[in-house]
Order: structure tokens, then C-alpha cells, then sequence
């Protein structure tokens, strides 16, 4: 009877692993967050052109996307809460790196923000993986993931507030000295969150990389092409929308600034709500469908946004469009999970992170390349028509299930 007790997690560590990826993920996405907002200051007091700012999200998701490659190997050699400890700890070296009066030291900012965007997703779903099970894993992950907008939140918040009150350099060094000071003092939980991947034995036989055994996977290549599309949507949003509201719609920018945060909220209430539709209530291909719907019906009226509409007309079409753009990630982690054993992972979801980080890359340059040419309407009506794509993919029937005809073949004996 004792032995049967001790199968699976307390629930007290179940909880004690959700709130710490949380917290990791919310300081990690702070610190990628905060230098664009410490950006203007720092040129202004060096006398750099601001345009430098362009270079941070290229640079940033250009490394991620190269990273993500190596993620699976660095799970190996550090485990999952290691490697989210690391990634913590080289983000805040990198928020130091500001302080530098050589831009190209100041490169370590975006670099080291590249590597935490690669690692922590995979790192978390090991660390949360062992912990859950079919029925909450998306949900849990939600949670965790909902990180990601409060760091932005916490950033715009909380970096303007050191600045205007010190100064840009002692904002930089308070950032970096907490992110390094957490890492430390979470340091132990390494060795106690990480202890399953470490008892567990390695698999003999090698294993396909990553990528290939997800794409082998039935149903798995349109939600990793949806998880493409809806990433650029998603960045898109960040980028564009509060222009779109200040430029052509004539908002002040408090009340673009305030859309903007509307759709973050609801893009962190959106991620919980969509993770436990996708747990309990229907399969995941179907509700990335639908939030593939409500991305290009949120996208469409954006599209035909005028000065005439209200505010709060507007401040719909925000929830809407950050409630599904920004809200299907912990979705699409949740299917890795549930289809993965805990000590692959990480591994598996590092093979989701390509489609992220390319369409993190991807999207916003394809935006401001239509926008450049023909404004902001069509760039977002074809944005719709490219989200739409994506939907009758996403409802063809899964193919039969290649991995596990692979799995049950007999083992290579040399």
C-alpha cells in the first residue's frame, strides 16, 4: 500500500513545479521585454540612432530558431530545470550587457534572450510533463505559459518607473542583479524537480531527431504549420496593432496603450481557457481551427477599423485578437505532451519550437513589407486570408500512426 502511495507526484510538488516555471518564465520574459523599453533612453544618452531597436527582435528570434536544435542535447547534459535555471541566469548577463559602451557587447541582449526563448518551453514541458497527465497537461502548461504576457506586462510597468525615477543604468543593473539573485536562490530545486530525468535510464537505441519524430507523428504537421501562421499573427499584434490604433485611427497613444493591454489580459485568460477546451472538451486540431477563426475574423476587423468605431468596439476586436493570436502556444504544448513519455519530452517539444520562432522571425517582416506597399488594411486583410489556410488543413483527418508502427519494430542488434 505504501509503495502504491508513493506512485506519481504529490500535489504539493505539482504545484511547487508550476509556480516555479511560472515565476522563470515571467523574470526570463521581463528581461527580454524590458530592453526595448530601456532602448530609447540609452540612445538618447549615447547618441545612437534608435533604429538599433530593429536589430533586437531579428537577432533575438534569429538565435532562437538556431537554438532550438541544440535544445535537446542541452536537456540531456542539464535537465529541465537546469537548463531553466541557466537560461534565467544568461538572460540577466545579457539584460548587464546594456551597461557596455560597445554596441556590439550590447549583441549579448538579443543572443542571450534567443537561447532562454529556445530552451524554456522545452525545459518546462520536461519539468512539467512527469507531473501530469492526459487530462491536465495543456491546462498546466497554460498556466505556466501565461508568463510570457505578464513579463511584457510587468516590463512596460515597472522599467519606466526605475528609469525616470534613477536612471537607465541603475534600472539595467536592478534587472540583472534579480534575475542572477533568483537563479540562485532556485538553484536547489535542480537537483530535486530533476531527479526522475536523472534515475530514469537512457534509451539505448537512437532515437530520430526532434523534429522528425513529431512530423512522423499523425495529425502533427498542419498544427505545427498553424503554430507557424498563428505565431507571426501573434507577433504581428505586438508590432503593429497599437501603430494601426495611433497612425491611421487617430487614438491617443493611452488609449492604444490600453487596447494593447486589453488584448495581452486576454491573451493570458485565452491561454488557460483554450488549454482546457483542448484537455477536456475536443480534440486539438479542432480548437486550433477555431482559434485559427477568430485570429482572421479579429484580423478582418481590424482591417476595417475606423475612427467611427467606438472605443469599446475597439477594445473588443483587441480581447478577441489577443485572446486566440496569443493564446494557442500552451494548446499545442499540451498535444507534444501528451503524446511524448516524460524523459522525451523536452526534446519533442524543442522540435516545436522552429515553427515558433520562424514564424516569430518571419511574420513581422512579411507585415511591414505589405504595410510598406499598401497600408495597414491590407496587410491585415492578408494576413486573415494566410490564418484561413490553415484551417481546412488543420480539419483533415489524421493519417495512421506512423510512430507507433515505428516503435513496434524490432531493435537494431549492431
Amino acid at each position: 500500500m505504501k509503495a502504491a502511495a508513493s506512485i506519481g507526484p504529490q500535489r504539493s510538488e505539482v504545484f511547487a513545479a508550476v509556480a516555479l516555471t511560472l515565476v522563470v518564465q515571467t523574470i526570463t520574459s521581463l528581461l527580454a521585454a524590458c530592453v526595448p523599453v530601456i532602448a530609447p533612453a540609452i540612445a538618447a544618452d549615447r547618441r545612437w540612432s534608435v533604429t538599433l531597436l530593429a536589430f533586437y527582435p531579428t537577432i533575438l528570434f534569429a538565435t532562437a530558431f538556431l537554438v532550438s536544435f541544440w535544445v535537446p542535447r542541452l536537456l540531456r547534459w542539464l535537465g529541465g530545470m537546469g537548463l531553466s535555471v541557466a537560461s534565467l541566469g544568461i538572460s540577466a548577463l545579457g539584460v548587464g550587457c546594456l551597461l557596455s559602451p560597445h554596441i556590439l557587447v550590447l549583441g549579448g541582449a538579443p543572443l542571450t534572450s534567443g537561447v532562454a526563448s529556445a530552451s524554456m518551453n522545452p525545459a518546462s514541458s520536461q519539468i512539467l510533463r512527469a507531473r501530469t497527465s492526459a487530462k491536465n497537461s495543456a491546462l498546466l502548461i497554460s498556466v505556466k505559459q501565461t508568463g510570457v504576457p505578464l513579463g511584457g506586462v510587468l516590463a512596460g510597468v515597472i522599467t519606466p518607473i526605475l528609469v525616470v525615477h534613477w536612471s537607465w543604468r541603475i534600472a539595467v543593473l536592478q534587472f540583472a542583479l534579480a534575475g542572477i539573485g533568483l537563479a540562485v536562490v532556485i538553484l536547489p530545486s535542480v537537483r530535486w524537480l530533476d531527479r526522475s530525468e536523472t534515475a530514469a535510464p537512457r534509451a539505448e537505441r537512437k532515437m530520430p531527431a526532434p523534429l522528425k519524430q513529431l512530423l512522423m507523428m499523425p495529425g502533427m504537421l498542419p498544427i505545427l504549420l498553424a503554430s507557424f501562421i498563428f505565431t507571426a499573427m501573434q507577433l504581428c499584434l505586438r508590432t503593429f496593432f497599437t501603430v494601426h490604433l495611433v497612425s491611421n485611427l487617430g487614438l491617443s497613444l493611452v488609449d492604444a496603450g490600453l487596447a494593447f493591454s486589453v488584448s495581452q489580459t486576454a491573451g493570458m485568460l485565452g491561454q488557460v481557457g483554450w488549454a482546457a477546451v483542448s484537455d477536456r472538451l475536443l480534440a486539438t486540431r479542432w480548437v486550433m481551427a477555431l482559434v485559427g477563426i477568430f485570429i482572421a475574423a479579429a484580423a478582418i476587423l481590424t482591417a476595417v477599423m475606423s475612427a467611427a468605431w467606438s472605443f469599446i468596439a475597439i477594445l473588443l476586436v483587441a480581447a478577441v485578437f489577443g485572446g486566440s493570436a496569443a493564446a494557442f502556444v500552451p494548446t499545442v504544448l499540451g498535444e507534444v505532451a501528451r503524446r511524448s513519455s516524460p524523459n522525451e519530452v523536452g526534446a519533442l517539444t524543442s522540435g516545436v519550437q522552429p515553427f515558433l520562432m520562424a514564424g516569430a522571425l518571419l511574420g513581422p517582416l512579411a507585415f511591414g513589407a505589405v504595410t510598406a506597399l499598401f497600408g495597414f488594411s491590407l496587410a491585415f486583410m492578408v494576413s486573415a486570408a494566410c490564418t484561413m489556410v490553415a484551417v481546412p488543413l488543420l480539419a483533415l483527418p489524421p493519417r495512421y500512426d506512423v510512430e507507433s508502427a515505428m516503435r513496434n519494430l524490432p531493435r537494431n542488434r549492431q
